[in-house]
């Protein structure tokens, strides 16, 4: 099974993890690392690294394209050329989601690919989608999760 570590500024990685077991129940093989004030660099560089298992595929999932959680998350991939580690940006929820039931039966490259995806498809505004089909909202949102 694919590893995910979710790294994100605040507390954003862990509250994201609990929004995501209220969701899907517990979740295994899964580390959330704030990057909160005061920790340096190197601090969350060596987080990652103590969490992340030699013997697995690691995603690291990222809130910040060029944020600290994301450099030092690049840099620990290319420290470890050895391991398969992958760094996505941007995290979202359906990202995170998704990433936690198609790391079972997805292939690792094709994986990365798709929460890429994913996660821009989850982006919407609702003038566009109220737009779309209906002059009711209703029918979008019948359901929550």
């Amino acid at each position: 099974m694919i590893q995910l570590v979710v790294v994100a500024h605040g507390k954003f990685a862990s509250g994201i993890l609990t929004s995501l077991e209220l969701i899907a129940g517990q979740v295994e093989k899964i580390e959330a690392i704030d990057f909160i004030e005061g920790m340096s660099a190197q601090e969350v560089k060596e987080r990652i690294k103590s969490v992340i298992s030699s013997e697995e595929e690691v995603l690291v999932l990222t809130d910040l394209l060029g944020g600290t959680p994301f450099k030092v998350s690049v840099e620990l991939a290319a420290e470890n050329p050895d391991q398969t580690i992958a760094v996505i940006s941007g995290l979202n929820l359906a990202m995170l989601l998704d990433a936690s039931f198609s790391r079972l039966t997805d292939e690792f490259e094709p994986l990365v690919s798709k929460l890429v995806n994913v996660a821009k498809e989850g982006v919407v505004d609702s003038i566009s989608l109220l737009e779309q089909g209906s002059t009711s909202g209703e029918e979008c949102f019948t359901d929550g999760i």
